[in-house]
């Protein structure tokens, strides 16, 4: 395989003001034009779930074996003890594969992890259907270099509803701004999940939840509808408050001129990143939160596979090394300076 030349190799100084002076983006969207700039594959995958979920929770009965089976299932991966219904649980498990895996692993390299343990993630996060590897990451990356301007896919300037699911449901008005991917290029396991995306939604995402109830207890119907629609639903909405409430709810101890905040809530909704303005000024820490009592899981089960060795190299830094606190003890906003002082453990 012939390696894949950095995109970002040969890109200019001034690239976002030159970018933005040479190239026109899309008209705005209007009252008389919304119906030509919908992007109507991600209108039908954003629609059918919550559809289906809705239908279902009101012909559907919830069994107590179904519940049973999430929580054995979520008990048996070793993610911890949040436990509410069916749908909250196996969405947590699957939301792993986008926080643990699409984010902190193939996004911003924050840790190693072993092959059995990358087939894992890289199946959960298929099963969350929210695009390949290599595309989330791709948008991703953009968004951390392109913060808060126009190359930014998903930038909070345009408020709230857009940059949780409007810069989906339109066309993009703009290419986002050039982001390096030849890394996850040269990764076998990142290009057999593109290959066979699709066929992995359809399994992890729907037929595994409704085989399971199915087989054993007769469930097809609720497996289906909570663990597979409804759950589906909940991740997208979960995973999509970190472009959105990440951006707007809470403080910037860390870096107070970009849009990113922390804050305990955004974290519960989040599976543990909440704690976005420490994420965005320290983005290869595989932590989000860096006080104990910070609610952070996946930060939890990235340790406890390095304890058990599917992880490795897990990356730390210096939150404030030069001791530039306020009267109450946290971090001056701009006077942050990340230091890479090596490996957890």
């Amino acid at each position: 395989m012939v390696d894949e030349e950095p995109a970002d190799m040969h890109i200019p100084d001034n690239y976002i003001e030159h970018t933005l002076k040479n190239s026109k983006s899309l008209p705005p969207v209007t009252w008389t034009n919304w119906w030509k700039e919908l992007n109507y594959l991600s209108v039908a995958i954003l629609t059918m779930s919550p559809s289906i979920a809705i239908y279902g929770a009101l012909t559907t009965k919830l069994r107590w074996e179904t519940a049973a089976f999430a929580i054995f299932y979520y008990f048996f991966t070793g993610l911890g003890s949040y436990l509410e219904t069916d749908m909250i649980l196996v969405s947590h498990f699957l939301s792993l594969g986008i926080t643990a895996g699409y984010h902190r692993l193939w996004s911003h390299r924050s840790y190693n992890a072993s092959k059995p343990l990358q087939v894992f993630l890289a199946l959960a996060g298929a099963g969350a259907a929210q695009g390949s590897i290599r595309w989330w990451a791709r948008g991703h990356r953009a968004h951390h270099r392109y913060i808060d301007t126009d190359l930014d896919p998903y930038d909070a300037n345009r408020g709230f509803w857009w940059c949780h699911v409007g810069w989906m449901l339109v066309k993009p008005r703009r290419r986002p701004g050039v982001a390096d991917v030849s890394d996850l290029s040269r990764s076998a396991i990142v290009r057999w999940q593109q290959r066979w995306y699709v066929p992995l939604i359809l399994v992890v995402g729907f037929a595994i939840p409704s085989a399971v109830p199915g087989c054993l207890w007769g469930d097809w119907h609720g497996g289906y509808v909570y663990a597979g629609a409804m759950r589906m639903c909940a991740v997208h909405h979960s995973i999509f408050a970190l472009n959105s409430l990440a951006h707007w709810l809470g403080e910037a101890p860390f870096d107070d001129r970009h849009s990113p905040r922390d804050h305990l809530v955004t974290a519960l909704v989040t599976f543990g990143e909440g704690y976005h303005n420490f994420h965005h000024q320290f983005p290869t820490d595989y932590r989000n939160a860096i006080r104990w009592y910070q609610y952070d899981p996946t930060k939890w089960f990235i340790t406890g596979c390095a304890k058990i060795g599917l992880a490795s190299h897990l990356k730390v830094g210096v939150t404030w090394p030069l001791g530039v606190v306020d009267r109450w003890g946290k971090p001056n906003a701009l006077k942050c300076t990340f230091f890479f002082t090596g490996f957890s453990g």
